[in-house]
């Protein structure tokens, strides 16, 4: 059953945080991978806490209650449910109506639905009974199986939707790196030249972080095209001064508001660009 770790643990680790949940996603193929009569019984115990922990970190209480499509669950203490949290999750703050008519993506209701079902069998194997003990390879292979292919489909419908959400907010993003250099200077390249004009910022890639309640946080990295100037106008007209066009990395963090329209509102934490090359 090697090729159950090969084929899943590296997709699911994507959106594991290092330490305890990769470490748990570890011990979980580990107690696969271990022939003895309790192996499904740990795996499916090891699998569904590290679920559990996952959604309980991607979907916090106060996040998920914040959220327009949020209606309690009168059959939970909390009046959240794991079809909440998983839910959140895949789609955060988002709108219904943007998710599915404007993303175009409608089988999130299906994932919840599939992904709840699994954990439900995950919790039914923790508990040792007569058929779920020393259960034979192929009945533990198909039903680790099952349970890793749930929840890779989780982990993809949230990279599907955050990659879409970044795509369709290249046009924003390209706009508000603009906008920023606008209205003030670059204080990296004021220390290795007297002027500079920015002719344009890349953004090359782009990793939504986190997806809130009310707004999405976005890590930007890309190139920034300049000309460098020393010296004044008039030294530069007596060819006294110089010009050198110069391109460097730029990394930027930004969280955007779901207002509308999605883009409208976009507040920059910060920008830098990277000029190790100039001395090198």
């Amino acid at each position: 059953m090697e090729h159950l770790r090969d084929n899943y643990q590296q997709e699911i680790n994507s959106i594991l945080l290092d330490g305890f949940e990769k470490e748990l996603l570890d011990a979980a193929f580990i107690n696969l991978l271990t022939p003895n009569p309790l192996r499904l019984n740990n795996f499916a115990y090891a699998l569904r806490e590290l679920t559990r922990h996952l959604l309980h970190r991607l979907a916090p209480d106060d996040d998920l209650k914040a959220c327009s499509w949020f209606q309690p669950d009168e059959t939970s203490k909390t009046g959240i449910t794991r079809k909440h949290r998983i839910k959140f999750s895949i789609q955060g703050g988002l709108s219904d109506y943007y998710v599915t008519k404007k993303l175009r993506i409608e089988d999130v209701e299906d994932i919840s639905n599939e992904l709840v079902g699994i954990i439900n069998e995950l919790s039914s194997y923790t508990h040792v009974e007569d058929k779920t003990f020393n259960s034979d390879d192929s009945s533990v292979e198909a039903t680790a199986e099952a349970c890793l292919e749930a929840t890779l489909n989780l982990v993809n419908k949230v990279s599907e939707i955050r990659t879409d959400l970044a795509e369709k907010m290249l046009d924003d993003i390209d706009s508000a790196l603009l906008d920023r250099i606008n209205s003030e200077s670059v204080v990296e390249l004021m220390e290795i030249s007297t002027h500079q004009f920015i002719e344009e910022v890349i953004p090359e890639k782009i990793h939504v972080s986190n997806i809130g309640s009310r707004s999405l946080s976005i890590d930007v990295t890309g190139t920034i095209e300049s000309t460098l100037m020393y010296g004044s106008n008039s030294d530069r007209r007596k060819g006294d001064g110089a010009e050198i066009h110069a391109s460097f990395p730029v990394a930027s963090s930004m969280e955007i508001h779901f207002k509308q329209p999605l883009g409208s509102q976009i507040d920059l934490d910060s920008f830098k660009v990277d000029i190790s090359s100039w001395y090198e």
